[in-house]
């Protein structure tokens, strides 16, 4: 009887040390970049947004008052 490749695909794969250490190591290195670069928004983006909602507030101040002293 002959295997053919359905069956050799599902034989049970047991990973390395190596290759469980470099996925750990991985995973890792992954959330680390992840918390930088969410720090870096945090700290970069969320004073702009603060800024633009400040400089909305103010145009949005300046037309309801020309509208209220053209009618």
């Amino acid at each position: 009887m002959t295997q053919n490749n359905r069956h050799i695909r599902n034989t049970s794969f047991t990973p390395s040390p190596a290759h469980t250490a470099l996925r750990r190591l991985t995973k890792v290195v992954g959330i680390i970049l992840g918390m930088i670069i969410g720090i870096v928004l945090w700290v970069v983006v969320k004073p702009m947004i603060r800024g633009i909602g400040w400089l909305i507030s103010i145009l949005t101040l300046i037309a309801m008052i020309y509208v209220v002293l053209t009618f």
